[in-house]
C-alpha cells in the first residue's frame, strides 16, 4: 500500500481577500509570502476557533498535543517567551517613550507589515485510504503525529510551537500546529523577531518536507505494524491547501463514490438481465436474418423490373425514333408543297393587282357614261356589261386553274382585251353622238 503524505504551510481561510488573492498568485511550490502566514490577532482567533472546533460538542474527537484550549493565549506566552528579553533591550536603548514597545504581541498583530504566526498541517494518507478504517485506528495516528511534532523541532529548530491539534472528526486524521518563526541578530528593531520568510522559503520547505515525510512513514509502519511505501512526492506539490478546496475534494470523492455504487447496482442488473438480453440478442439476430432475406428476394425483384422496363424503354424509343424520321420526311415534303403553293399565289396576285389597277378607269368611264351620255344607244354597252353576261364570263374564267401560269396569263389578256375594246366603243360612240349633235345644230 502506498500512501500520500502532506506538510503544507498556512491556510486561507482567515485571510483578507487581498492577502488570498496574493497568495493564489503565489508560485506552485513557494509558501514563504508573508501573506501566507497568520497576520493579527482576529486571523489567531479564527484558527482558535477552527482548529480546536468550539462550534461543536464532538471535542472528543479533537486532540491537542501541545498547548492549551485557547491558541491565542498560547501565541501570547509564547511571544512573551520569545520576544520579552529583545524587546527590553531595544527600549532601553530608546531615548523617547513613544518609542518604546509595552507588548511585542500587539504591536505585531496592528502591523500590517509583519506576520503574526503561521500554521503547518500536516496529513498522511487520504481520504480513499481511511474512509474504511474504524476510528480506533484513526486514533493510533496521535502517535505518529507525536513524533513528528518532535521530528519537525529537530529539523526546523527556528520554528517555535505554540499549539498543535490533531482532528479526527474529518475523513483524513491530520494535524494543525500553529507557532512562530524566529530569525535572530536583525540589524534593524528587536534583534530578535518573527522571520516566516527567512525560515520557509521554497527550498527551505523542500528540504522539510523530504526528511518530515520519509520519517513519518517510518514511524506510521512502527505504529500499525505494517510495511506500508510512500507515494512518489508530486512536482508543484508544496503550496497552501484551502479549506474550501479541502471541502471540493471531500464532495468530489464523495460523488465519486455514490457513482460507483450506482454503476454497481447497474452492473448487478445487468447480470441479472444476462439471460434475457441473450435471449433478444439471438431473436435479434433471427429477425436480421430474415430481414436479410427478405431484402435479397426484393432485391431480385427489382432487378427483373429495372431489366424489363430498360428493354420496354428501348423498344419504345426505337419506335419513337422511327415515328420522328417519318414525321420529318412528311414535313419536309409538306414545306416543298407549301413553297410551290406560295409562289403560285404570288405570280395571281401579282397580275390580279395589275387587273385592279385598270378597275378605277373603268368605272370612271362607266358613271361618265350614266351621268353625262345617257342618250347613248346603250345596247352594246348593256350587251358587254349585263351583270348575266358578266357572271357567264366570270363562270367561264372560274374553269381556268389559278395555280397555272399561262391559263392566268391568258384570263388576265383576255380581261384586259375585252376592258379595252369596251373603253374604245365608249370613246368611239361618244364621239359619233359629238358630231350628230353637230349637225343638228
Amino acid at each position: 500500500m502506498e500512501l500520500s503524505y502532506s506538510l503544507h504551510l498556512g491556510n486561507d481561510k482567515n485571510k483578507s481577500i487581498k492577502a488570498r488573492q496574493e497568495a493564489k498568485n503565489t508560485p506552485s511550490g513557494t509558501t514563504s509570502k508573508n501573506n501566507n502566514a497568520i497576520q493579527n490577532v482576529k486571523q489567531l482567533g479564527k484558527v482558535n476557533h477552527h482548529n480546536l472546533r468550539q462550534y461543536d460538542n464532538n471535542q472528543e474527537l479533537i486532540k491537542t498535543i501541545k498547548g492549551s484550549n485557547d491558541i491565542v493565549k498560547d501565541v501570547k506566552d509564547l511571544y512573551i517567551d520569545l520576544f520579552d528579553e529583545a524587546r527590553l533591550e531595544y527600549n532601553s536603548k530608546q531615548t523617547r517613550d513613544d518609542r518604546k514597545i509595552d507588548c511585542h504581541f500587539n504591536k505585531i498583530s496592528n502591523d500590517t507589515k509583519h506576520d503574526l504566526a503561521c500554521e503547518i498541517v500536516i496529513e498522511l494518507g487520504n481520504m480513499v485510504y481511511w474512509d474504511d478504517k474504524s476510528l480506533e485506528d484513526k486514533y493510533k495516528m496521535a502517535g505518529v503525529f507525536e513524533k513528528q511534532l518532535e521530528d519537525l523541532k529537530e529539523i526546523v529548530p527556528d520554528f517555535y510551537i505554540a499549539n498543535a491539534t490533531i482532528h479526527f472528526d474529518e475523513h483524513s486524521p491530520h494535524m494543525h500546529i500553529v507557532g512562530v518563526p524566529v530569525k535572530e541578530n536583525c540589524k534593524t528593531g528587536l534583534s530578535r523577531q518573527v522571520g516566516k520568510t527567512s525560515i520557509f522559503t521554497k527550498e527551505s520547505l523542500v528540504v522539510i518536507q523530504d526528511k518530515m515525510r520519509e520519517r513519518c512513514i517510518n514511524e506510521f509502519n512502527i505504529a500499525y505494524g505494517l510495511d506500508s511505501k510512500l507515494k512518489e512526492k508530486q512536482k508543484g506539490k508544496n503550496r497552501d491547501i484551502t479549506s474550501y478546496e479541502r471541502k471540493l475534494f471531500n464532495e468530489r470523492v464523495k460523488g465519486l463514490k455514490q457513482e460507483i455504487s450506482n454503476l454497481q447496482n447497474e452492473v448487478s442488473d445487468l447480470e441479472d438481465n444476462k439471460e434475457s438480453i441473450n435471449k433478444q440478442i439471438t431473436k435479434l439476430s433471427k429477425d436480421k436474418d430474415d430481414i436479410k432475406e427478405e431484402i435479397d428476394k426484393k432485391k431480385k425483384l427489382n432487378n427483373k423490373i429495372v431489366i424489363k422496363s430498360k428493354n420496354q424503354l428501348w423498344d419504345e424509343n426505337t419506335k419513337l425514333k422511327e415515328e420522328n424520321d417519318f414525321y420529318k420526311h412528311l414535313t419536309d415534303q409538306y414545306k416543298g408543297m407549301y413553297e410551290r403553293e406560295k409562289e403560285k399565289t404570288n405570280y395571281l396576285i401579282y397580275h390580279l393587282n395589275k387587273v385592279f389597277q385598270k378597275l378605277p378607269e373603268f368605272i370612271k368611264t362607266i358613271v361618265d357614261y350614266l351621268f353625262n351620255y345617257s342618250g347613248l344607244d346603250l345596247k352594246r354597252f348593256k350587251e358587254q356589261y349585263d351583270p348575266e353576261v358578266i357572271r357567264k364570263r366570270e363562270k367561264s374564267f372560274k374553269r381556268f386553274n389559278l395555280f397555272n401560269k399561262k391559263e392566268v396569263e391568258k384570263a388576265t389578256k383576255h380581261l384586259n382585251n375585252e376592258m379595252d375594246e369596251a373603253v374604245e366603243e365608249f370613246y368611239k360612240t361618244k364621239k359619233d353622238k359629238e358630231k350628230d349633235d353637230g349637225l343638228s345644230l
